[in-house]
C-alpha cells in the first residue's frame, strides 16, 4: 500500500540531466522520517564540467566532488536505500530524468520505479497559493527550508510536503493519497545495462570557473546576472545551430498536470536563454504537458523572448507580432516568466 517511500533530490553540474553532483534521500515509513542519506557525486565523465550558472545556484564546485563517489557507486546506494519502494520529488520529472540520464551516460541498468510529484500534488492540494515552488509550499505547511538547492534540505522539504498532504487527506499511503488527490502515480520503466561505449556522448561545455569563485556564489549569495550558456567545446555558432535544429521535439508527457499553465499550449523560443539551451526548454515544456515548437506558426500560444546578438527583434518575434495583429493570441514572455510558468526557480522548483 506504499506506506514506505523515499524523497529524493538531485543537484546537477550543468544543463545536462545526467550531470548529477549531489543527491539527498529521506526515507519515510508510516508518515514519519525513518532514515536519511546524502552525498556529493562525481558526475559521469561525458558531462563532468560545471557551469557557472549551476555553481551560482547550489555552490558546488569541481573541487568539492574531486574525491566524491562516482555515479555507479551512488546509484547502487540509492537503489539499496529506496529498497524498491516509490520515490517522491518536487518536480519529479527532473529528478527521475537525472536517474535515467546518468545511468545512460554510464551504461548502467536501472530498476523500474514508481514515483510521485509533490509539485503536481501541491497544485491540487493547495490551489490558492501564488505559486507552488518548494519554498512557497513549505512556508504554507510550516516547514522551514534553510538551504534551498542543497540536496539534503530539498529532499527533506519534499518529504515534508508529502507528509503534510497525507495528513490533510487522512492517509499514510501513497496509493490512497493519489486516489484522494486525483494524482496518478507515475512509473519509470526498467532499462538493461549498456556497454559503456554505447552510452550516449554529450558535448562538453566551457571550462569550469576557478575554485575560488565558490565564496562569491555559495547558496546564500545574492542573485547574479546570468549569461547565455557557453557553446560546447570546439563547437562554433553554426554547428550549435545545426545540432539544435536536428534535435527532435519531445511529445507532451501523458502524466503532466492538466491544471498546469503550459498544459496543451504550444511554446516556441526566440533567441538564447541564460538558464538552459533550447533542447532543455523543449524537454521541460513537454514534461509540463505543453507542445514545444521550433518555429512560430498559427498554432503558437507562447513565444519566449531570449537574448540574441542582432539589433532589433528576431524574425520569430516579428512573426508573432504579425499573428497578434491578425487577432491570434500569443503570449510574449521573458525567460524569468517562463521559469515561473514551469514552476521553477533558476534551475528547479
Amino acid at each position: 500500500m506504499s506506506h514506505t517511500w523515499t524523497a529524493i533530490d538531485f543537484e546537477t553540474a550543468n544543463h545536462d540531466r545526467g550531470s548529477a553532483c549531489a543527491v539527498g534521500l529521506v526515507r519515510v515509513r508510516d508518515g514519519a522520517v525513518a532514515d536519511r542519506f546524502t552525498t556529493l557525486i562525481r558526475p559521469p565523465r561525458q558531462v563532468d564540467f560545471f557551469s557557472r550558472h549551476n555553481i551560482a545556484v547550489h555552490g558546488i564546485t569541481p573541487a568539492d566532488v574531486a574525491d566524491a563517489p562516482a555515479w555507479p557507486e551512488v546509484h547502487a546506494r540509492i537503489v539499496e536505500f529506496a529498497d524498491g519502494d516509490p520515490l517522491v520529488a518536487h518536480n519529479a520529472a527532473f529528478d527521475v530524468g537525472v536517474l535515467r540520464q546518468a545511468c545512460e551516460h554510464t551504461g548502467l541498468a536501472r530498476p523500474a520505479w514508481q514515483y510521485a510529484c509533490t509539485l503536481a500534488l501541491s497544485r491540487r492540494t493547495w490551489a490558492d497559493l501564488p505559486d507552488h515552488k518548494l519554498p512557497t509550499v513549505c512556508a504554507h505547511i510550516g516547514h522551514l527550508v534553510t538551504h534551498h538547492h542543497r540536496a539534503d534540505a530539498d529532499a527533506e522539504a519534499a518529504a515534508s510536503i508529502m507528509i503534510a498532504a497525507m495528513t490533510r487527506y487522512g492517509t499514510s499511503s501513497l496509493t490512497d493519497l493519489a486516489r484522494a488527490a486525483g494524482l496518478n502515480l507515475r512509473r519509470m520503466e526498467a532499462a538493461r545495462a549498456l556497454p559503456v561505449q554505447e552510452a550516449l556522448p554529450v558535448a562538453q561545455g566551457a571550462a569550469a570557473p576557478a575554485v575560488s569563485e565558490r565564496a562569491a556564489v555559495g547558496p546564500s549569495a545574492p542573485a547574479r546576472t546570468m549569461t547565455a550558456p557557453a557553446p560546447a567545446s570546439g563547437e562554433d555558432r553554426f554547428s550549435r545551430w545545426q545540432r539544435v535544429a536536428q534535435t527532435p521535439l519531445p511529445d507532451p508527457s501523458p502524466d503532466a498536470d492538466p491544471a498546469g499553465p503550459l498544459y496543451g499550449r504550444t511554446v516556441c523560443v526566440s533567441g538564447d536563454l541564460a538558464s538552459m539551451d533550447k533542447p532543455e526548454v523543449w524537454r521541460r515544456v513537454a514534461e509540463a504537458g505543453g507542445h514545444p515548437a521550433k518555429n512560430v506558426t498559427k498554432k503558437t500560444d507562447v513565444l519566449v523572448l531570449g537574448g540574441h546578438d542582432g539589433a532589433g527583434k528576431t524574425s520569430k518575434h516579428r512573426q508573432a507580432e504579425t499573428y497578434r495583429e491578425r487577432g491570434q493570441r500569443i503570449d510574449l514572455v521573458t525567460e524569468a516568466e517562463l521559469l515561473a510558468l514551469l514552476g521553477m526557480t533558476t534551475t528547479g522548483p
